[in-house]
């Protein structure tokens, strides 16, 4: 009974001093397993077709450990590169082996021009989950080998002939229903053209705008506008400014537009024979270049006597205009 309990005692001392070694090897395989065991590669059913025949491309990745990384990309193939076309693309298979997984993809690929076109594979990026360093994983190089379709040895196949001559054949009764359309369409022009027609006259009412209301209406729109800002004062003087020598154009005859005030003023003197009335107008142009130039900003109080005096000064002119033309 001692002896066995001393057999047992060996077994375990001769356990325990191999074990270590042994839990320490599986950890370095595990280790090793999940660190260089994925592959990623490719590979072609065929590696020569005809043109637009198809073939096969298989993409795949083993040993990949999904629990420590990820696939950062897996698209690998564009849909048309380098003379390839992708006709269809499988659904990704998972095989799962040991804890590590493999993935499975099929590519229908086909290509259009005769040649040997490298298959353009992308490679795939695959990152560390803690670390979050990234490993490229390329595949093997693949060619495929595009020959021309060989059409000889087809029995309807016909090559290419010299272009034959074909004898024209006169059809009479075309050309006799042709000369008789051409017939009738040259009759309707002729009466079209003979038919008289009647002139349309236009009538044209003679629209009368009276200088002294066109200008009267346009301050009263020039009362709506507020303005504020030293550059909307500017334009708010310069359109009143334009109102009254557009009216001194049309009422006057007189190139006002192209005018100075001082030659305005000159040009008013014998309409403005009122002391008073003359001064105020003689001030309002005054004011008007002034703001023009930038020389002054005048107050909203200003500008409402502004517009008002230049509708009563324009009211005074015409009615002096009038009484001069009737010899009053």
């Amino acid at each position: 009974m001692i002896r066995k309990n001393g057999y047992w005692v060996m077994a375990g001392r001769l356990l325990a001093l191999i074990g270590k070694p042994l839990i320490f090897l599986s950890f370095y395989s595990i280790f090793s397993l999940n660190s260089f065991a994925q592959k990623f590669s490719a590979s072609i059913d065929r590696d020569k077709i005809v043109l637009g025949e198809q073939v096969i491309l298989r993409l795949k990745l083993d040993g990949f450990n999904t629990r420590t990384s990820f696939i950062k990309e897996w698209q690998t193939l564009a849909d048309s590169a380098n003379h390839i076309q992708v006709v269809k693309r499988d659904n990704t298979d998972t095989v799962e082996v040991i804890g590590l997984t493999s993935y499975v993809q099929n590519i229908t690929i086909t290509s259009f021009d005769s040649g040997r076109w490298l298959i353009p594979i992308q490679p795939l990026i695959i990152q560390d989950d803690s670390t979050g360093k990234q490993t490229i994983l390329k595949a093997d190089t693949l060619f495929l080998q595009v020959l021309p379709v060989d059409v000889s040895g087809l029995k309807d196949y016909h090559d290419v002939k010299d272009i034959i001559d074909v004898p024209l054949e006169e059809n009479y009764w075309f050309i006799i229903i042709s000369a008789i359309i051409a017939i009738v369409i040259v009759i309707l022009l002729v009466l079209i053209l003979k038919r008289k027609k009647k002139p349309v006259t236009i009538r044209r009412q003679a629209v009368r705008i009276n200088p002294l209301e066109d200008a009267l209406i346009k301050i009263e729109e020039l009362k709506k506008e507020r303005p504020s800002s030293a550059a909307q004062i500017k334009a708010f003087y310069t359109k009143l400014d334009e109102i009254c020598r557009e009216y001194f154009n049309h009422r006057m005859q007189i190139q006002s537009l192209q005018s100075t005030s001082d030659e305005i003023i000159i040009k008013l003197n014998v309409y403005l024979q009122d002391k008073q009335a003359g001064t105020r107008f003689y001030q309002l142009l005054r004011l008007i270049d002034a703001v023009k130039f930038a020389k002054y900003v005048p107050a909203q109080q200003q500008q409402d006597e502004a517009l008002v005096l230049a509708e009563s000064s324009l009211r005074h002119i015409d009615q002096q205009l009038q009484l001069a033309r009737h010899g009053n």
